[in-house]
């Protein structure tokens, strides 16, 4: 579904509910809110206890697919990684793993670590402790500010991460002569979802406007004005 079908759709149940009319930059910052809302559901929700969650990324093949677009791998280099600071890109919104990479002389080859992100005060138990050294065999990282990893040792690493992206904010772009509106698809930023996932997105951006509608309510509801022509 294109970023006009979604907005088209909205407009149709917020006039049919309301009979009222929102901007169309208006409904792409409740897109946008609500695809964020979307993301953290599928992600993991802090407000519910993991235990009683009935499904979040790592636990639904439903969920991890619905994810899968937004994995990215960012590359480090001793280069940009002056004590040991990694920086995140931009877009970069939840961890997944973190790894440092050594050249073995041995093995001739570049060998791999796992990186443990730690909080701060179990990282000062590991930086303390004699029986499992922090190395740069077996670094240890916390997160050291909005979007930056601190790894020890303190040493400039190379490595990567492996982490969720922000979802591109959508955008209708068109173009405006009196009242009429004319859309510009190449201008546009669609959703990157999955059509049922966008009836998703569109059941929680019609909720800010006080309108109730399940996914299901609202595929219903295209698939009716889809048959009406409309």
């Amino acid at each position: 579904m294109n970023i006009q079908d979604t907005h088209n759709l909205i407009l149709l149940i917020i006039n049919k509910e309301q009979n009222a009319y929102f901007s169309h930059e208006e409904i792409d910052a409740v897109l946008d809110r609500a695809q964020l809302a979307l993301f953290n559901d599928y992600h993991t929700n802090p407000k519910i206890p993991a235990q009683v969650q009935s499904a979040k990324y790592g636990e639904s093949q439903r969920i991890d697919d619905a994810l899968s677009i937004f994995k990215n791998r960012y590359v480090f280099t001793n280069a940009n990684t002056a004590g040991g600071v990694v920086t995140l890109p931009s877009d970069y919104m939840h961890l997944n793993s973190l790894y440092t990479t050594q050249f073995s002389n041995t093995l001739q080859r570049n060998v791999y670590a796992s990186v443990q992100v730690l909080n701060e005060e179990e990282l000062i138990e590991r930086l303390e402790s004699q029986i499992i050294p922090v190395t740069p065999d077996d670094p240890i990282a916390i997160m050291n500010s909005q979007n930056r990893i601190q790894l020890f040792p303190e040493v400039a690493s190379s490595g990567g991460v492996y982490y969720f992206r922000r979802p591109l904010a959508p955008k209708f772009a068109y173009t405006q002569s009196g009242r009429t509106i004319t859309y510009n698809a190449g201008s546009s930023v669609h959703l990157e979802w999955r059509d049922y996932d966008v009836m998703n997105i569109i059941s929680k951006a019609i909720s800010y406007y006080g309108i109730s509608m399940s996914a299901g309510d609202v595929q219903q509801f295209a698939e009716v004005k889809n048959n009406q022509g409309q």
